[in-house]
């Protein structure tokens, strides 16, 4: 049963100001990408844009861009920077500019699907879809600063889960292939799908094929082929290293090493391949339940729980790979119950993943905090039933633009 708060304080929750001010989530939102384009600035975005920039510079003029004696360094394959080519033409900074804006107006649609997805349509759900921008702009902020391939990447993920939950899987492996295009992790993602969903397979053989070979209608193949063998064996250089050695490593291996646990490298990889195992059973048992809606949030959120937790290469600072698809969850329950503090948790909980103590401290609570939302997450999945539970039909949730659309909405 979900706890609840005294009655008596309901109207200070955030759903009663939606109520009042349902466009409260969306003015947080454009806030929030006005200021990001107003300062784009090298001293904001050269960590991450500017690494983007110079590798998509080096790679065009088919110079070296891989080193797999070292952790640091290009660790992205050719087809992710592809885009910022053409951009060059504009110079670093509106180059940085025009990503950003592209890459926050897919993030806005991505989430406006979503959540229409989830909720049948209703017609405050677009409402409801600018609260989920503004529970994910603290952990999204560092990606929006530095002008991040995360950002399109969890976007794609979102739209190709939301067009699972509308049984379009051919719009789903599109935009699954988008987001392995934009960044390798997203192969966990599509793994999930590929063996969850058989007719998507043929797709998503396609997609990865066409991820891997799109950069070969731009270069040479010699050049292009050294490049992959360079990126395989720095790979496996990420993928083996021992906790610590990247510094700003957030894993489960680093929760270990706080615990006084140091495994070696080879050690930890089978780990991550159990850890795969184990979400794939989770998302099958989901997969057999029938429903569609709960069926692509758990690829969703799966997915993103696996990148934080068992990913070789998370930062302290990259959770907003699964903040989208916790923050869902929350949505569904205070909608369902505004008193249920199960929800305001996980609010609580995404706030967390986006804020930055110091390297030292998020590289152990982050993954701790993880952890505690995986075991969560797993043992609604078990039973597929208690999650499938989660995912009521709009027309049991309370509207929050009362005045708007009435207190009684029928989905479409």
């Amino acid at each position: 049963m979900p706890l609840r708060l005294p009655q008596q304080r309901l109207h200070l929750t955030l759903l009663g100001l939606v109520e009042k001010f349902p466009w409260f989530g969306w003015a947080i939102w454009t806030v929030i990408v006005v200021a990001v384009l107003l300062r784009t600035h090298p001293r904001r975005y050269g960590a991450a844009f500017g690494y983007y920039y110079d590798f998509a510079l080096n790679l065009w003029a088919e110079q070296p861009v891989y080193d797999p004696s070292k952790l640091a360094g290009v660790s992205y394959w050719p087809s992710s920077v592809l885009m910022f080519i053409p951009l060059s033409h504009f110079g670093e900074t509106p180059a940085a500019a025009i990503s950003f804006a592209l890459f926050a107006a897919l993030l806005t649609w991505a989430a406006v699907a979503l959540i229409r997805a989830l909720l049948d349509n209703r017609p405050d759900a677009i409402w409801i879809a600018g609260l989920l921008l503004a529970v994910n702009v603290w952990p999204g902020w560092y990606h929006f600063k530095q002008v991040q391939l995360q950002i399109p990447m969890v976007a794609a993920m979102m739209l190709a889960a939301a067009a699972l939950m509308r049984e379009r899987p051919n719009l789903s492996a599109f935009w699954l292939t988008i987001a392995l295009i934009l960044k390798p992790i997203s192969l966990v993602m599509v793994l999930l799908t590929a063996a969850t969903v058989p007719r998507m397979r043929l797709q998503l053989i396609a997609g990865i094929l066409i991820a891997a070979a799109l950069p070969f209608a731009f270069l040479h193949w010699h050049y292009l082929v050294g490049q992959y063998q360079e990126l395989g064996l720095k790979l496996w250089t990420v993928t083996t290293a021992p906790p610590g050695e990247w510094i700003y490593q957030a894993d489960f291996t680093t929760l270990l090493r706080a615990l006084g646990i140091v495994l070696p490298g080879k050690v930890t990889f089978a780990i991550r391949v159990a850890a795969g195992v184990g979400t794939l059973w989770l998302a099958w048992r989901v997969r057999n339940a029938g429903n569609r809606k709960a069926f692509g949030l758990a690829l969703l959120l799966l997915s993103g729980l696996y990148i934080t937790l068992f990913g070789p290469r998370n930062e302290n600072v990259s959770y907003l790979a699964v903040t989208p698809g916790i923050s869902a969850v929350a949505f569904l329950m205070v909608l369902r119950n505004g008193a249920d503090l199960r929800g305001w948790a996980l609010i609580v909980a995404c706030q967390a993943l986006g804020y930055v103590v110091s390297v030292p401290v998020d590289v152990v609570t982050k993954p701790a905090i993880i952890v505690v939302i995986y075991i969560w997450m797993a043992a609604l999945m078990i039973e597929p039933r208690r999650w499938c539970a989660l995912m009521p039909d709009a027309s049991s949730l309370p509207n929050l633009d009362r005045r708007a659309v009435g207190t009684a909405t029928t989905p479409s």
